[in-house]
């Protein structure tokens, strides 16, 4: 069972914390709206979207974490500044979570994080992301607009490996994030594909042990274009999908970014299996605090 030594950071944001020892606080689920091909969205460019069917799916979404006793994160995704504002706009006045500001580049984020602050959700919105492309222009921008969160997202050609993910948070991302003033960061340690996940879940621990910061990572993309596991059809699929959630959670991470929204009920129940496991082991065997909330008092 993971414990760190390293005194690790607790980041508040809303109402969820992010970080901690594992089985401390409870997993974040964060799933996501808008991607390219989301049912319930209709037009990109303007952010037209499908109110009822984004409500009826966030709802499903919020019964799950409450039931669970998980926690929850919106990522909102958009290409284009004004559609995401008013997309993220929407998804915070439907549920009371952060949510990420994912939009293609900082040309539709910061207009968009600028928006949250005249609106008042600053609070809630969390940057996604600060990477390898993010400007000084930007920085001073996202500094001027008072960003509170943000994700460090270590990817990029030279650093595929953990340590050089490592050097790279270490020596790039966490200035920029000071130079922003940002108060919370989340790690994102960047999956380049399936076969390569384990490179992941090394880069959290390390994360984890070195720095103490909250971390996790996006397996979404690549466990949802697995074409071998479709042969066996959709039950297979998804506790393919699941177990790969299962191994991210397992692996210390704080946060994982599960995909689709419509994928909750199939994913969140087998997370909060690992995460009540986790705080149960803390509680009993380390005989150490963990949180109020925690799938330890819903699922058994």
């Amino acid at each position: 069972m993971l414990n760190f030594e390293k005194e690790q950071i607790v980041s508040k944001i809303g109402n969820v914390s992010v970080g901690g020892q594992p089985g401390e606080n409870p997993v974040v689920m964060v799933a996501t709206v808008f991607y390219t091909n989301h049912a319930a969205l209709l037009d990109e460019k303007t952010g037209k979207i499908d109110k009822k069917l984004v409500e009826q799916e966030l709802n499903e979404y919020s019964e799950i974490i409450e039931e669970t006793g998980m926690q929850g994160i919106i990522d909102v995704v958009g290409g284009y500044p004004e559609a995401l504002l008013k997309q993220c706009e929407f998804v915070a006045d439907i549920v009371d979570y952060p949510f990420l500001v994912d939009g293609l580049n900082d040309s539709s984020r910061i207009p968009a994080m600028e928006g949250l602050k005249d609106i008042g959700l600053l609070d809630r919105a969390i940057l996604n992301s600060i990477d390898e492309a993010t400007s000084e222009e930007s920085l001073q921008k996202l500094k001027e607009i008072g960003v509170k969160h943000a994700v460090l997202l270590t990817f990029g050609n030279r650093y595929i490996f953990p340590q050089k993910k490592i050097d790279f948070l270490k020596n790039t991302l966490l200035k920029k994030a000071q130079s922003a003033n940002i108060e919370n960061v989340l790690v994102d340690t960047a999956v380049l594909d399936l076969p390569s996940i384990g490179i992941n879940a090394e880069t959290t621990r390390l994360v984890k042990s070195e720095l103490g910061l909250p971390t996790g990572f996006a397996p979404a993309n690549a466990i949802y274009g697995w074409n071998f596991v479709k042969k066996y059809g959709d039950k297979a699929r998804c506790g393919g999908i699941a177990s790969l959630m299962a191994y991210c959670v397992n692996a210390g991470s704080d946060f994982v970014l599960f995909g689709p929204v419509k994928f909750a009920k199939c994913i969140i129940p087998s997370m909060s299996l690992i995460s009540a496991i986790n705080s149960y082991y803390r509680k009993r065997v380390l005989r150490k605090e963990i949180s109020d909330r925690t799938p330890l008092k819903h699922i058994f």
